[in-house]
C-alpha cells in the first residue's frame, strides 16, 4: 500500500540555502501557522455578526451558515483529501489547500451573500484538506520522537486562532477606522504569508522516494479501501468523536446554560469560556511535551478518559461560581490532552506510511466531524422536546470516555 510522490516538476533543490537546512522547522511553523491563520478567518465573522447581517442584508439564521458552510466542507471533504493525497502527492495535495484558503482574501469584498457562502465553503474544502493532511506530513518530515510534540501544537492550532480572533476582530476594525474588510482581508494575507513558505520549503517527500512511480487512480482507491477494513481506521475515529462531540456542543450551549439557567451575565460567561480553550492549548501543549519525554501514549490517552468526562460534568454541578473557572480549565485541558497521543499512537502502528496515514486520518475527520457537526442539532432538538438543557449536556460529556478506545491499539515498547 506503498504510497509515494514525484519531485515536483522543474524544482531544483538549494542545499546550501538556509531554507533547506532547517526545512523541518520551517514546515512545524507552516503547518502551525497556516491552520491558526485559518480559524482567524474562519472565526472572524463571530464578532462581526451585526454589521455583516446588515451589510449582506440578512437575519441571524442566515448569518449563521458564513460559521457553519466551514463546517460542512470539514465533514465532508476529508475522505476525498486522503485520496488526492495518495494519488497526486502530500507537496501538491497541501499546496492546493493553501490556495483554496487563500480565497478567503475575495470574501470580504464580495457585494452578495450567496457568494459569501459559496467561497465560505471553496475556503473550508481547503481547511479540510490541511487538517487531514498535517499528521500525514508530520510523520513524512519528521522523526518518530520529534512527532509527539508537532501533533500536539498542531492540535491547538485552530484553538489558538480562535482565541486571536475572538480578542482582536473589533480592536483591528476600531484601528481601521471601522473597515471590518480590512481586518478580515488580514488574516488571509496571514494566510498567504504562509502559502509562500509552504511552496519555498519545496518537495515534502525524501529524495529517496522521489523516482517512486505515479500510483493509478485505481489503485489509489483500493488502497482507500483497504484502509477502512483496518480496525485502526475506527479506533481513531471513535476515539477522536467524544471530545470533539463535546467542545462543539459546550462552545455553543454552555454560554446558553450560565446565561438562561443559572443567571450569569453574559460577558462573564464569554470570560468563562476563554478558560476552557486557554486549558485546551494547556493540554495538547503539555501532553506533547511530557509525550515526547516519556514516550508512552497510553497513559495519556486514559487520563483523558477520565479526566474529562468528570471535570465537564462539574461545569453543569458543581454550585459554587467561583470554582467555574479552573473546571472549564480543566475541561479544556482533558479535551486536548489525547488529540496528540491518538494520532502519535496512530503513526506508529506497523505497516503504515505517510499516505495510508493520511487516508485513516480523512476517514476519521470525515466520522467525527459528521457526527459532530450533529451534536449540538442534537441537543437543540432534545430541549425543543422539553429534555431539561442540564440533562442533554450531562450525556455528552459521559461521550468523552471515547478516547479510552485508543487502549486497544498496540504500542511499541521503549
Amino acid at each position: 500500500m506503498a504510497m509515494t510522490e514525484s519531485l515536483a516538476a522543474g524544482e531544483t533543490p538549494i542545499s546550501d540555502s538556509w531554507l533547506v537546512r532547517n526545512k523541518k522547522w520551517i514546515v512545524a511553523f507552516v503547518l502551525f501557522g497556516m491552520y491558526a491563520s485559518f480559524g482567524m478567518s474562519w472565526m472572524g465573522v463571530v464578532p462581526l455578526r451585526e454589521v455583516l447581517n446588515q451589510f449582506l442584508e440578512i437575519d441571524n439564521a442566515a448569518g449563521q451558515r458564513l460559521f457553519s458552510i466551514v463546517s460542512m466542507a470539514k465533514s465532508i471533504v476529508p475522505i476525498l483529501a486522503g485520496i488526492l493525497a495518495g494519488r497526486w502527492g502530500l507537496t501538491n495535495t497541501m499546496r492546493l489547500s493553501a490556495v483554496l484558503i487563500m480565497t478567503g482574501l475575495l470574501i470580504p469584498f464580495l457585494p452578495g451573500y450567496w457568494a459569501w457562502v459559496g467561497l465560505k465553503f471553496l475556503f473550508g474544502v481547503g481547511g479540510a484538506i490541511w487538517v487531514t493532511l498535517m499528521g500525514a506530513v508530520t510523520m513524512q518530515v519528521f522523526e518518530a520522537k520529534q512527532r509527539p510534540l508537532i501533533n500536539a501544537v498542531n492540535g491547538v492550532a485552530i484553538t489558538v486562532g480562535i482565541i486571536l480572533s475572538l480578542k482582536l476582530t473589533l480592536p483591528l476594525t476600531a484601528a481601521f477606522g471601522g473597515n471590518w474588510k480590512l481586518t478580515l482581508a488580514l488574516y488571509s494575507l496571514i494566510s498567504a504569508f504562509f502559502m509562500l513558505l509552504l511552496f519555498l520549503t519545496g518537495d515534502l517527500t525524501p529524495p529517496a522516494a522521489v523516482s517512486a512511480p505515479a500510483i493509478s487512480l485505481r489503485d489509489t482507491l483500493k488502497a482507500y479501501a483497504g484502509t477502512l477494513k483496518l480496525p485502526v481506521t475506527w479506533v481513531t475515529s471513535v476515539g477522536f468523536f467524544g471530545p470533539l462531540a463535546l467542545f462543539l456542543v459546550l462552545s455553543y450551549w454552555l454560554p446558553v446554560y450560565y446565561q438562561d439557567n443559572v443567571g450569569i451575565p453574559k460577558a462573564q460567561t464569554l470570560g468563562l469560556m476563554i478558560w476552557m480553550n486557554l486549558g485546551a492549548i494547556v493540554g495538547a501543549v503539555g501532553t506533547g511535551l511530557l509525550l515526547q519525554k516519556f514516550g508512552k501514549t497510553k497513559p495519556f490517552i486514559l487520563a483523558a478518559a477520565l479526566l474529562t468526562p468528570a471535570a465537564s460534568l462539574g461545569c453543569l454541578f458543581v454550585g459554587d461560581k467561583g470554582l467555574l473557572p479552573l473546571i472549564l480549565f480543566l475541561t479544556g485541558v482533558g479535551l486536548f490532552i489525547s488529540v496528540s497521543p491518538l494520532i502519535t499512537l496512530l503513526q506508529s502502528q506497523p505497516g503504515l506510511n505517510p499516505a495510508t496515514v493520511g487516508m485513516i486520518l480523512g476517514t476519521m475527520f470525515s466520522f467525527t466531524y459528521i457526527a459532530s457537526y450533529m451534536a449540538p442539532e442534537t441537543v437543540a432538538l432534545l430541549t425543543k422536546s422539553g429534555t431539561p438543557l442540564q440533562l442533554v449536556l450531562a450525556a455528552f460529556c459521559l461521550t468523552t470516555i471515547s478516547p479510552a478506545a485508543g487502549l486497544l491499539l498496540p504500542e511499541k515498547q521503549a
